[in-house]
């Protein structure tokens, strides 16, 4: 998942005091964190000790515009021996400009850049080449009151990828969107359901790498207990299929993937911040076993 959409969570709770500084007087509002997050499948050799994933960001916003940067690593690794498979470094841009914002209607444009720097190990663990892929986005969010306890909100995403793409294997369009309605149901409690999708596909028609689709229902209930914040969640799938393996298998494979997991946020009330979370998840596949997958995370963020 994206570091920035990740770091949402832990910007949110350290950044409510600076949130609400006085709308008049125009002022920089900065905040900076790291997570640090593992993903294991069950029984999965190849994963070793499962994916490692330490990331670091950067917030600055003034007045509309607001300014992230971001670096995330991702890739296997066995702490035994302390070595690593194929992994890549993410370094990331995003400016994001709030066309209009009342407590009654919320619009935001944001556009990005990211870089993809490939790392590959062979089955020995010795460097087996590199690849260098970018991915440009644009996208607008947006927040609308619809009565005192319902709004409605989300974002939608679109992106297009370039260089390397035989190599990565993905392709060279992606489209991504979450969006929903939000119950207000006390001053403790809150119900959001939001519908996902995220589809990749290729605008040149000589390509069919890397295309999949993914669709969920995801709900989360954030339950607020002074500075502490739990939120139990859930993702249900609707539709999911995949054509990574298009060089061997040019037929689509479908799959089946329900999570369940807890999100546990702790302000401080001095800027600082922390998230737990873990998450399980049950996957399905029309070819080959089932798997089970753990997520856990932890991340830091410091607002000033």
């Amino acid at each position: 998942m994206s570091t920035l959409l990740r770091s949402a969570a832990l910007v949110l709770c350290a950044g409510v005091s600076c949130a609400q500084a006085t709308e008049s007087a125009k002022q920089w509002e900065f905040n900076i964190g790291a997570m640090y997050e593992i993903e294991n499948v069950e029984g999965q050799a190849d994963d070793k000790d499962g994916l490692y994933e330490p990331s670091v960001w950067f917030n600055a916003t003034w007045d509309a515009w607001t300014i992230s940067l971001a670096m995330y690593q991702e890739g296997p690794v066995d702490y035994s021996s302390m070595t690593r498979g194929t992994y890549f470094d993410r370094p990331e841009v995003e400016l994001r400009y709030r066309i209009i914002g009342t407590d009654d209607f919320t619009l935001g444009l944001t556009g990005g850049f990211r870089n993809y720097s490939y790392h590959f190990k062979d089955e020995d663990g010795a460097k087996a080449g590199s690849a260098n892929m970018q991915r440009y986005k644009i996208q607008p969010d947006w927040d609308v009151k619809l009565t005192d306890d319902w709004r409605f909100g989300g974002w939608f995403a679109m992106y297009q990828f370039a260089n390397d793409l035989a190599k990565t294997g993905y392709s060279d369009s992606r489209v991504e969107t979450e969006t929903g309605f939000t119950w207000t149901i006390n001053e403790t409690v809150s119900a959001k359901v939001n519908y996902y999708l995220e589809r990749g596909f290729n605008m040149d028609g000589s390509r069919n790498n890397g295309e999949f689709s993914t669709q969920e229902i995801r709900a989360y209930l954030p339950i607020s207990l002074g500075q502490t914040t739990l939120t139990p969640y859930t993702r249900l799938g609707l539709d999911r299929w995949s054509n990574w393996d298009w060089q061997d298998d040019p037929e689509r494979e479908g799959h089946d993937f329900n999570r369940l997991g807890m999100l546990y946020a702790y302000d401080f009330n001095n800027g600082l911040s922390m998230t737990l979370e873990y998450a399980y998840e049950w996957e399905n596949h029309d070819e080959g076993e089932s798997d089970r997958f753990h997520y856990a995370g932890i991340g830091v963020n410091y607002a000033f």
